[in-house]
């Protein structure tokens, strides 16, 4: 008996790894593809062509969605779920596929999920999801802002109106209730390398909705009939093309860097109503580069004749804007062709300049220095300049950790520079924490800002969330507002090729927007009252005229004189006045 006794105590004590301990199966990561469609032909982006069931010629010019809560279903009835994962498919940015972690292998017989997220994800905090995470607002433009929540699916684009005019159409399902579940029963095996391939076919999202004056925009209100029919049509739309073994192509590997030695690292502070900004992996922020980058940025020995710096057309009183200026001008007298960018938030942008030609800021500061219409300067002689001087050697090696001043480390140092200047202390920023509060005006100018335009409804809004929401005030997109052509500048198109992209430029953020004028690309609008009257009377269509714009009638938004004052004074409140007028600070 003491023999059994013990055995039974060395088994107890011991089996970890034994047949008494139950082992779980190995977890594989699988690839999810959503690939678009209008019936059976891919979807073409931007091509009014395409013919609905109920009788209107559209385009698409945006498609994207939220999916969660996915669960898989073994042959025995036992659910796997997979909680807390989130993918997101845009087709205007290519986004047709991602990934799910830790998925069991095995032979299922069943697999569903949802489009949108669940309540708690639904009203959790946006800011608290890391970089590339499909809920951090600066990756999907899917947060609905100060509304709260998430947009589940959005669909945009153009349509056919009588007489061969084209309106603009923007549905947008959201809102807890239009959670919807899709589902598909089929036996399947996941394992190594498996890829679940599905389609989404716009045709049969739009079923039964017919696009037409008032009925061309939805955003889930209490009783949206065109929101119930979306939310029907979710589950017909979406269909399981294959669930298969071939691996999807390997993500592009990042470039890491170590921060120098000696350095000291710099302690980005994020405002706590801000997303998480993507930093570059490969330029780690210190103080030391940070202030290298600072004296760089104010260094006219970067310019021909050492006459400007990069702070003379970006200037810290103005939001580092050309303040009264349409086009700044260079060292040989020359203007540049476009009105000069403020540069602060940078952190959160994707690419730079009014047409998005350079991806990252270290491009963007080097470009100036050589310009002709600039700082026109060689780099090399700018090079020369900077190591015949008494203290940029040394403070070269200090930020870098090694001896050399070259172009490549001047926009390094400058790149760290700008990703820390964040502009987040306006009155708007501290009416948030009650720090400040909006007069009667101002608060009804926000109204209009986070209101759509939809006098069918009984909405009377500025629609400006559209482009200008969250607290970044700018979703980063290349969009036609609607202004007439008045030079030979094509904006996006410049850089794509593409015709659909003519006329589209980067959406700046209307923060500091009082300070920056004069305004738009070409610097065409001097006061802000100018701008609400472009939107109001002044919107010029064309084939490539943002949907969000198109929807409205001829001509703009109709607001009331007093209410484009309120509209005016609630773009005021957004001036941080640590970058203007510091004097007021």
């Amino acid at each position: 008996m003491k023999l059994i006794s013990l055995a039974i105590g060395l088994l107890t004590a011991f089996s970890g790894g034994l047949s008494l301990q139950t082992r779980q199966p190995p977890v594989v990561e699988v690839g999810v593809q959503l690939g678009a469609t209008f019936g059976d032909a891919s979807l073409p982006l931007e091509d009014v062509r395409l013919h609905t069931g109920a009788g209107n010629t559209i385009s698409v010019s945006r498609l994207s969605m939220l999916l969660s809560e996915f669960e898989l279903v073994h042959e025995d009835g036992t659910k796997v779920a997979l909680p807390g994962q989130v993918g997101w498919i845009s087709a205007g940015d290519s986004r047709l596929r991602f990934r799910l972690a830790d998925v069991p292998v095995g032979d299922y017989k069943a697999i569903s999920f949802k489009v949108g997220l669940s309540p708690s994800m639904n009203h959790s905090d946006p800011a608290k999801y890391p970089p590339g995470y499909p809920l951090n607002p600066s990756v999907s433009n899917l947060h609905w802002g100060w509304a709260g929540g998430y947009v589940f699916l959005a669909i945009e684009g153009r349509y056919e109106q009588p007489g061969s005019r084209l309106g603009g159409y923007s549905l947008h399902l959201g809102n807890d209730t239009n959670l919807t579940k899709v589902s598909f029963s089929q036996p399947f095996n996941i394992g190594l390398g498996s890829e679940i391939r599905m389609k989404f076919d716009v045709r049969k999202l739009l079923y039964g909705i017919s696009i037409s004056d008032g009925k061309d925009t939805s955003h889930s209100a209490a009783g949206d009939q065109i929101a119930a029919k979306v939310k029907a049509n979710v589950p017909r739309a979406i269909q399981l093309v294959s669930i298969s073994q071939e691996a999807p192509a390997g993500n592009p590997e990042v470039t890491v860097v170590q921060r120098p030695a000696g350095t000291t690292p710099y302690a980005l502070a994020i405002p706590s109503h801000f997303p998480q900004p993507t930093l570059p992996p490969d330029n780690p922020l210190t103080q030391e580069g940070v202030a290298l980058g600072e004296r760089l940025f104010n260094e006219k020995l970067l310019s021909k004749g050492n006459i400007q710096s990069c702070a003379t057309c970006h200037s810290a009183n103005s939001a580092f804007s050309d303040r009264g200026k349409a086009r700044s001008k260079g060292v040989d007298g020359q203007f540049g062709l476009r009105n000069s960018m403020p540069l602060f938030n940078l952190a959160w942008s994707p690419a730079f300049t009014w047409d998005g030609r350079r991806a990252r800021v270290r491009d963007q500061v080097l470009a100036p220095i050589k310009d002709v219409r600039e700082m026109h300067q060689t780099l090399p002689q700018a090079i020369t300049k900077l190591e015949k001087s008494a203290e940029y050697p040394a403070l070269f090696e200090k930020a870098f950790g090694s001896p050399g001043i070259t172009s490549a480390r001047i926009g390094l140092a400058v790149e760290q520079y700008l990703l820390t200047i964040i502009s987040a202390d306006s009155k708007f920023d501290r009416a948030l924490v009650q720090k400040a509060y909006f007069t009667n005006q101002e608060k009804r100018g926000l109204e209009l800002f986070i209101s759509e335009f939809n006098p069918a409804r009984g909405i009377i809004g500025g629609d400006c969330f559209h482009c200008h929401g969250g607290s970044l005030f700018t979703d980063y997109q290349y969009k036609n507002n609607g202004l007439e052509e008045a030079s030979n500048d094509y904006g996006r198109q410049v850089v794509t090729g593409r015709p659909e992209d003519r006329d589209k430029f980067k959406v700046p953020s209307l923060r500091n927007v009082s300070v920056t004028g004069p305004y738009m690309h070409d610097g065409r609008f001097k006061t802000l009252e100018e701008v609400v009257e472009h939107y109001t009377s002044g919107i010029h269509r064309s084939d490539t005229l943002d949907p969000n714009i198109a929807k409205h009638p001829s001509g703009g938004v109709r607001l009331s004189a007093a209410d484009k004052r309120a509209l005016v004074a609630f773009l005021r409140t957004l001036t941080d006045y640590r970058w203007a007028y510091p004097s007021k600070s």
